[in-house]
């Protein structure tokens, strides 16, 4: 390999390669070269670095030029082959893992398989010819992390890659970041990293008397992630303030920010909050963008009566489409995959959020700031005099905004939006009681709807079994008995998920379209169960039917159904 790639032709390979396979554009080419130059770092550590590429994107392109292969975290050794005096700085510093010592030969495992200077290094201090193999950056990194914890018996220290930066100074701060040995640093990026990799929505930092208790929440449910002493409290809530540019010396009143991050060649938004609470500062990790590649409506797991209603609403050429639901239920993640399933070059589309949770190509998209008095109902008001066809507002909270959301479907634009209520029919009386007039409401709601989301039964390890009588009592008034399986699954939990007997969550969806029976409803003054009972003849699934639904067909089970839905 080393008579063939020199560390220069390797790197011009490497980059033509990326290019030809369009990871990659010329101009992220050279913004990468020059912080690699300057950072004296590989060309492919700084790009998975800065999260402009994927790491195992980088590992197959490593594969694909040198002939070898890629192996994964699983298949690495417990511990370092102890027949081989191991300078273990020196291989955690390159990202090198020695496999395993056979005969001769020494295998490694390489995050640059190119670094001639350190496989030769590493040939010499063994007495042994090398055998390379590719290998993830971070999965090299934890590998080394867990040893140095079970060796040293110490507090966990982590490290990994930090945010994503246009300007090439920033750059350099994001990888002087990666190498640097301050435990908070490493510890802190290391959480937000895993917490990614596991697809956690929140990390909660909460200090207590005596520890700092790290929880994510996975599927909708807090997680103890780990819990350190109580000495990391105070480092770990000044660097995530730095992080999210906050007043760090302020501890007496809550704020809010945000961070770029790059995560595994992802870039990350995270929403920071802080509380002052007994013994410092709880802090709140959301999450977002996440799951921006997932924006497909056929694909989201929407009752069929309801993603019907839904997408004939989204054709019409104004009105108003509510989606209702409790905070974390996947509200935003449908008004977008609307988005996506309407967009249209023609049509201009713009978007009023507090936080902007998707970015999406050829939409205006506009951050609410309360800071500068930048309101939802300001930032509407301007955006109808930008000749907008669409508009999806982040929430309607006020009178105000639902008044300006009224005025903009009654001149012809398609406007959607969520709400907080618990039922579909709620978002009208909801909106009633904010002082919306009846008629109006009345002639321009196109539709109202309200989403849950539950867990799904891992699929690994979910069991079936004979649902008792009383339960099978309580289907019946929803869902008729005939069309009620013999068998229903329950959770038992095993490595995959984790022992909870879950893994990713599933949405439940009740639609109501307003035809004119239930204009007429609306105009005469509203009564919850009449509405539901007007559409309950036309097919209509609520969120009780569509959970039932999952039941039967083994997606969740019935407990989970019970703790979701009234």
């Amino acid at each position: 390999m080393s008579s063939l790639f020199s560390h220069q032709n390797s790197q011009t390979l490497l980059v033509d390669r990326l290019l030809q396979k369009q990871l990659l554009t010329p101009e992220v080419v050279e913004r990468i070269q020059a912080a690699s130059t300057t950072a004296n770092s590989p060309f492919s550590a700084v790009a998975t670095r800065l999260g402009l590429v994927s790491e195992y994107a980088i590992a197959l392109t490593f594969s694909e030029l040198l002939n070898i292969e890629v192996i994964r975290r699983a298949d690495f050794p417990e511990k370092l082959d102890a027949t081989v005096d191991w300078n273990f700085a020196f291989l955690r510093q390159k990202r090198v893992l020695p496999l395993r010592v056979e005969g001769n030969n020494v295998y490694l495992a390489m995050a640059d398989p190119v670094d001639d200077a350190t496989s030769k290094a590493i040939a010499f201090a063994a007495n042994r010819s090398v055998r390379i193999v590719a290998a993830l950056e971070s999965e090299l990194d934890d590998f080394f992390y867990k040893t140095e914890l079970a060796k040293n018996n110490i507090a966990q220290i982590k490290s990994e890659p930090e945010t994503v930066a246009n300007a090439s100074q920033d750059d350099l701060n994001r990888l002087n970041d990666v190498t640097s040995d301050a435990p908070v640093i490493r510890l802190v990026n290391r959480t937000i990293l895993d917490a990614s990799d596991l697809g956690a929505s929140d990390i909660h930092v909460e200090p207590s008397a005596n520890s700092l208790t790290i929880r994510y929440r996975l599927d909708g449910l807090l997680q103890t992630n780990e819990v350190l002493a109580s000495r990391w409290s105070e480092p770990v809530a000044a660097r995530l303030k730095l992080m999210a540019r906050l007043d760090i010396a302020e501890k007496r009143l809550p704020q809010d920010g945000r961070i770029r991050f790059s995560a595994r060649g992802r870039t990350l938004d995270l929403r920071v909050a802080t509380f002052p609470c007994q013994f410092g500062e709880s802090i709140v990790i959301r999450l977002l963008g996440q799951q921006s590649g997932d924006l497909n409506l056929d694909a989201l797991g929407l009752s069929l009566s309801g993603l019907s209603a839904l997408k004939q609403a989204s054709k019409r050429p104004h009105g108003i489409i509510l989606l209702t639901g409790p905070t974390g239920s996947g509200k935003t993640t449908t008004l977008y995959a609307v988005l996506r399933e309407i967009y249209d070059p023609a049509l201009k589309i713009i978007t009023v959020e507090d936080p902007i949770e998707y970015v999406m190509e050829g939409i205006s998209q506009l951050q609410v700031k309360s800071d500068i008095n930048l309101t939802y109902a300001t930032a509407l008001r301007a955006i109808l005099r930008n000749d907008p066809d669409i508009i999806m507002i982040g929430e309607i909270r006020d009178r105000e905004t639902a008044d300006i959301a009224i005025r903009a479907a009654l001149t012809g634009h398609l406007v959607l939006s969520t709400l907080h209520t618990n039922t579909a029919a709620g978002a009208i009386t909801r909106l009633l009681d904010l002082g919306v007039e009846a008629f109006l409401l009345a002639s321009t709601l196109e539709l109202s709807a309200a989403q849950r989301l539950v867990r799904r039964l891992c699929p690994r390890c979910k069991t079936a079994y004979f649902p008792s009588d009383s339960d099978i009592e309580l289907i019946k008034q929803a869902i008729p008995s005939a069309h009620i399986p013999d068998i229903f699954y329950q959770p038992v939990g095993c490595e995959f998920c984790k022992n909870t007997g879950y893994k990713g969550r599933t949405p439940l969806f009740e639609a109501i379209p307003i035809g004119d029976e239930e204009r007429s409803l609306i105009h005469t003054g509203v009564n919850e169960m009449d509405l539901t009972a007007s559409v309950a003849n036309r097919g209509w699934t609520s969120l009780w039917q569509h959970g039932l639904e999952k039941v039967m067909t083994g997606e969740t089970s019935f407990e989970e159904i019970l703790r979701v839905v009234e």
